[in-house]
Formats: C-alpha cells, sequence, structure tokens
C-alpha cells in the first residue's frame, strides 16, 4: 500500500515547522494523448496530454522552487475515447502508450472511472498492471483486476524543525458512481463488485487514518450536482467533500470546470475559491484541457498530533497557445497512431448526399436516422425466427455530436462520396453495442418526456430564449424511430431533471402513434438501444434483466459497417419521427450550432431560420420560427 520516493531537490523549507503540499490534478483523459482528429485525419494543436506535460513540468520547477512536496494524480476515464484507444483495446501494444506516457510524467496516483471498463476487464487489467502509481478504487472489487488497491498510503520525507528528516503520509482513497455496475454489466466479471461510493469511501478514509496518513486525498470520479438528482445521485463530489478527515478533493467525471463558471448558481459551494464544505476542490476538465493545481500550507496542531490546513490556493492552469507538444511523449504513441489511422483510412460505403448533425436538436437529422436503421437492422436480424420478431420494432438514438460543452467543432460532418471508417468512428464515438429491449407504450411515453427535458419552456414573443436547456447534454435527447409524435415547447416536461414525476404536470410530449395509430399504454415494442442506455445511462431508468432481450456481443460501429453495404437511403431520408407541436405566432428561440451550418439552412427551412451573430466561443446563433 506504500509508495515511497523521497524527493532530495524539493525539499521543503519550514516556517514554524510548517510544509507546503503542491497537488496536480488531471482527469477525464478520454486518449487523447496527442492532438490529433482521427475523424478528420489531421492534427489539431487542441488538448493532449502531451501538451499538457508542458504544464505539468513548469508546475513542478515551481514547487521546487517554493520548497513544496509536489504529487500528481489522475481521477480516470483515461483508456477510452478516441480510435487510437479503440485500437489499442483490439490490438494489445504492451506496454500501453497512455501507461507509458503517464509513468513518464512520474504519476503519484491514479483512479479509474466507469468508462475505463469500456473495453473490457481483461484489458483494464492488463493496463493496470504497468502503472509505476498505485491504481486505486474503495469502492469496486474483482477477482481479475488483482493490482487494483482500495487505497495508497504515499511517503514523502521532510525535513522537520530540527533539521532531521520525517514521513509526511499522504492517503489516497477514490471512488466511482455506483451506476458503473449497471452501466457496464456486460463487461464486469461474476466477482466483480461496485457498492455505493460514500460508505465505501468513509470507511476507507478511516482506514489510512488509522494507518498514519497525515493528508486525506479524495479521487472522485464524481461531479457537483447541478441539481437534487434524488435517491440514485451519480455526482456527489460535494458529499465526498464534506466527509470528515478528507482533506481535498479531486472531482470529475461531468467533464466540466471547477473552480470557474460551470456551477454558478449551485448552493453550497464557491465557484470563485474552489472550495466545497470548507474543503479544497478541483475539477479540471476533460481531455487534457487544464491542469488542476491545489497549493496547501500545512503547520502542525498545537499540542497535538498531526497537521492543520493552514492556507490552500485551488487554480485550473489552461492550454495557451504557445505551448507545443512534448516530443518525448507524443513519441510514445506514434507506432499505435500510424496503426490507427491505417487502419481509419479503409473505405466502408458510399455517400449520395453530405449529412450533418447542425440541426439535429432542432429537426430530425439524416445522421441520427442512420443509426437508428442501422441500429434496426441488426436487431431485427438477431430476432428473426424468435418470438420477438412479431413485436413492432423502434430504435432509440440520440445525436452523438451536437455542439455543447465541447463546442463549435462538436458536430458531425460527412461529405458526399466515399465514407471511411474514421466517419464511423465519428458517428460511434463510445464502444457501444446494439442491445433490445421489451417497453410498454406508457414506459416509451416517459422516456419520451425525460429526453424531451433538453429543450427550455418557451414563451410566446420572448425574443432570443434559447432552444436547448445547457445544463442537459444533448446526447440524453433520444429519438424514436418508428413512432410519431410532437413535442410542445411552451408546456414542461411530466418530469424534473432527476427523472422524478411532478404531480400533476400533463408532459410536452403528445400524439404518440405507430403506423398511424395511437399507442395504447399497454402495448408492447421491441427497442433497438444501445447498452449504455439499456443500463440507465444518461439518467434514465435502467431496464431489468428480464426486459432485456438481445444483449449479444454486436459493436455498434460493425452493425453501421454491416448495414452500410445495403442501406435503404429513402427510409434514412424521409424518417422523421418527432416534430414541435404548432404554436402561436411569435414563439422564437435561438439555436446555437457550427459556423458551417450557415451553409445548410435550406434544410430547416420550415424553422425560417436567420442568423443572429456568433457567442464567444464560436457558436453562430440562429433564431428558429416555432
Amino acid at each position: 500500500m506504500i509508495a515511497a520516493e523521497p524527493l532530495p531537490d524539493a525539499a521543503p523549507e519550514f516556517a514554524n515547522g510548517g510544509v507546503r503540499v503542491r497537488l496536480l490534478a488531471t482527469s477525464d483523459l478520454h486518449m487523447q494523448l496527442i492532438a490529433y482528429d482521427y475523424v478528420k485525419d489531421r492534427h489539431t494543436g487542441a488538448e493532449s496530454l502531451a501538451r499538457l506535460a508542458t504544464l505539468i513540468r513548469r508546475a513542478r520547477d515551481e514547487a521546487a522552487e517554493m520548497g513544496a512536496v509536489c504529487l500528481l494524480m489522475d481521477n480516470g476515464d483515461t483508456l477510452q475515447g478516441t480510435p487510437l484507444g479503440v485500437h489499442l483495446a483490439e490490438h494489445r501494444v504492451t506496454p500501453h502508450p497512455m501507461v507509458m506516457a503517464m509513468n513518464a510524467l512520474k504519476y503519484d496516483a491514479v483512479g479509474i472511472g466507469n468508462h475505463d471498463f469500456d473495453h473490457g476487464t481483461d484489458h483494464l487489467a492488463h493496463c493496470i498492471a504497468e502503472f509505476d502509481a498505485p491504481v486505486v478504487c474503495s469502492n469496486l472489487t474483482s477477482d481479475r483486476l488483482t493490482s487494483l488497491l482500495p487505497y495508497a498510503l504515499i511517503e514523502r520525507e521532510i525535513p522537520d524543525a530540527t533539521g532531521e528528516t520525517k514521513a509526511l503520509r499522504i492517503g489516497v482513497v477514490s471512488g466511482l458512481p455506483q451506476q458503473t455496475a449497471t452501466w457496464n454489466r456486460h463487461h464486469l466479471d461474476e466477482t466483480a463488485r461496485v457498492t455505493s461510493p460514500l460508505p465505501a469511501l468513509e470507511r476507507t478514509v478511516q482506514q489510512v487514518k488509522s494507518e498514519g496518513a497525515d493528508l486525506v486525498i479524495a479521487l472522485a470520479h464524481m461531479g457537483i450536482a447541478q441539481f437534487d438528482e434524488g435517491d440514485d445521485a451519480q455526482n456527489q463530489a460535494a458529499e465526498v467533500a464534506a466527509l470528515a478527515d478528507v482533506d481535498a478533493v479531486i472531482a470529475g467525471h461531468t467533464h466540466l470546470r471547477f473552480p470557474g463558471p460551470d456551477h454558478d448558481g449551485v448552493d453550497g459551494i464557491d465557484c470563485q475559491a474552489g472550495r466545497i464544505a470548507e474543503k479544497p476542490v478541483v475539477m479540471p476538465g476533460s481531455g487534457a484541457c487544464y491542469l488542476g493545481v491545489m497549493d496547501l500550507s500545512l503547520r502542525p496542531r498545537d499540542g497535538k498530533s498531526g497537521w492543520h490546513m493552514d492556507d490552500v490556493s485551488v487554480a485550473l492552469r489552461p492550454l495557451t497557445p504557445d505551448i507545443g507538444e512534448d516530443t518525448h511523449i507524443a513519441a510514445l504513441a506514434q507506432d499505435a497512431h500510424q496503426a490507427t489511422r491505417k487502419e481509419l483510412a479503409r473505405a466502408v460505403a458510399q455517400l449520395g448526399a453530405p449529412m450533418h448533425s447542425y440541426f439535429a436538436l432542432a429537426s430530425p437529422s439524416p445522421v441520427t436516422a442512420l443509426l437508428a436503421e442501422a441500429k434496426k437492422h441488426a436487431i431485427a436480424k438477431a430476432v428473426a425466427g424468435t418470438e420477438f420478431a412479431a413485436l413492432p420494432l423502434l430504435a432509440a438514438t440520440a445525436t452523438p455530436a451536437t455542439g455543447g460543452f465541447e463546442g463549435p467543432d462538436n458536430f458531425i460532418a460527412l461529405p458526399a462520396g466515399q465514407l471511411e471508417r474514421r466517419h464511423v468512428a465519428g458517428l460511434i464515438p463510445y464502444a457501444n453495442q446494439v442491445w433490445a429491449v421489451k417497453a410498454s407504450g406508457a414506459r416509451i411515453a416517459g422516456w419520451l418526456e425525460r429526453s424531451s427535458l433538453l429543450f427550455n419552456v418557451l414563451q410566446t414573443d420572448r425574443p432570443d430564449q434559447m432552444l436547448i436547456d445547457p445544463q442537459v447534454p444533448g446526447f440524453r435527447f433520444d429519438a424514436l424511430y418508428g413512432l410519431n409524435y410532437q413535442i410542445d415547447l411552451t408546456v414542461p416536461a411530466r418530469f424534473d431533471a432527476a427523472g422524478r414525476p411532478i404531480d400533476g404536470a400533463a408532459g410536452r410530449v403528445s400524439e404518440i402513434t405507430w403506423q398511424g395509430q395511437p399507442v395504447h399504454p399497454d402495448q408492447e415494442f421491441l427497442v433497438a438501444v444501445t447498452d449504455h442506455r439499456a443500463g440507465g445511462g444518461g439518467t434514465f431508468r435502467a431496464f431489468d434483466d428480464n426486459d432485456i432481450v438481445v444483449r449479444e456481443d454486436a459493436p455498434l460501429d460493425l452493425a453501421l459497417i454491416d448495414y452500410l453495404a445495403a442501406p435503404n437511403c429513402e427510409a434514412v431520408r424521409s424518417a422523421t419521427p418527432w416534430h414541435f407541436a404548432p404554436s402561436a405566432a411569435g414563439l422564437s428561440a435561438i439555436l446555437n450550432t457550427a459556423p458551417d451550418a450557415l451553409n445548410h439552412l435550406s434544410d430547416i427551412a420550415q424553422l425560417r431560420p436567420e442568423p443572429c451573430g456568433y457567442t464567444q466561443d464560436g457558436f453562430v446563433r440562429l433564431r428558429l420560427h416555432l
């Protein structure tokens, strides 16, 4: 449990017996090892761990100059997220380039996140065993993950006031959402057990304290809840900070930033100082876009053992344009990088017309329809000749890239002509599989209501209100292909943000029909979904095992490639399952989308789009008449 490493070149200078500790933090790297867009097949100069390496070294040098103990930690969701990660999972390379890079950067502790299981437990076990740093999770155990630790104790030798040295012992605990057991149940082995994170962390903190930890750092692969998430909360970083004897928290999972404006308006937190429950908390975004830096000044407690935190500073350091990639770190990925590019250059189909997702949150998109048809095609083949083949077949599909926190480049844009494997990677960024579930008409109505939380409640004659609630990611908006229905933007949904029914709310989704006939509450359907959605991902209600009728190993990307061999182009072009309900004159709203959308306004002519400037982060603003 102990990783001892004295730092002779950074011995702290004491003032009245005090010591400084600098914590450096990354989270949600999602295999962004180098600054490369594999979908567009080009270097980007954007975020990457190879670029962040420069900030890490600068921050370490500063720590040495001020005589501080310095530790670097990561908070999980590291091994999944780019085609490079997929290639490395399918073609095992030893050692894994991301692990090599983190070893080269001398990480002191690493947590795991829910997405680290997306390529299977064996792949994760293989990677964990290669880390030089302890890999920690306090609320998950598995006989297959033999190198995973419930906690770590890290020792640093420091001089005391008399000039002698003694050990500063830093305990590291780590927790991920309990929903990981559902989201990744098909990847977890039979011995895996995921428990509620807060009780597990509380017990583990007391364990490390009993073993002499002077300082306890919690790696919480959880966000800061922006609303009451109810009994099944997954974002509990604030609750982790409130635990007794936790001294500092590194948060993540939601890809947001803290400190900073991303959590303005959330009660009980200090977005400017980076404090929750009077504890320092940092959340460094995603994809290596920020380095979290936490400076702690400790002094001995008067007449008591242990330390008192005297002063705290929390900050996020962004990558600036002058920072290039560390050539040594980038070189670690080159062989796998070139192999990934070669694999992604393979042609898989021909597109007769371009497709894009610029307006997918304002009008049904051919991109979403293509994914839906591929899912239905895969499930129809899987259930052929079974009792389920007689059920009406639907497909629940969200559009994978619709701007949001990822910025105006986060859209799908497929050119007419040759479609390559790299374009498929853009359509399907996660390692999802195609499953099928049984769902009643009543459950489907609730499903659509929860999806409709994406849209703000609009008012007639109120200019320039935003169409989309910025707190709801676009991937939480499922369209159910095979049905027809309308969404009334002037009334609220039947559910709150946590998915709980609102008493007396009539809802905003109506006129749900299948083949022109109203859908009855007890009518039964077969719905093609991803494994993630079937498990409740995106704050949806998880399906019971008895309702999951197809759960074969059927990767969604391969299902799409199979469908593209003989696609039903007319079905893709004509699929329009939903529309906004007719409203009184004067109802309009603003949609933020990609600048290139201005070249495709005829695609949403029925909404009479009007360009009205740009946002500070580069989105074009379109006024839509609804």
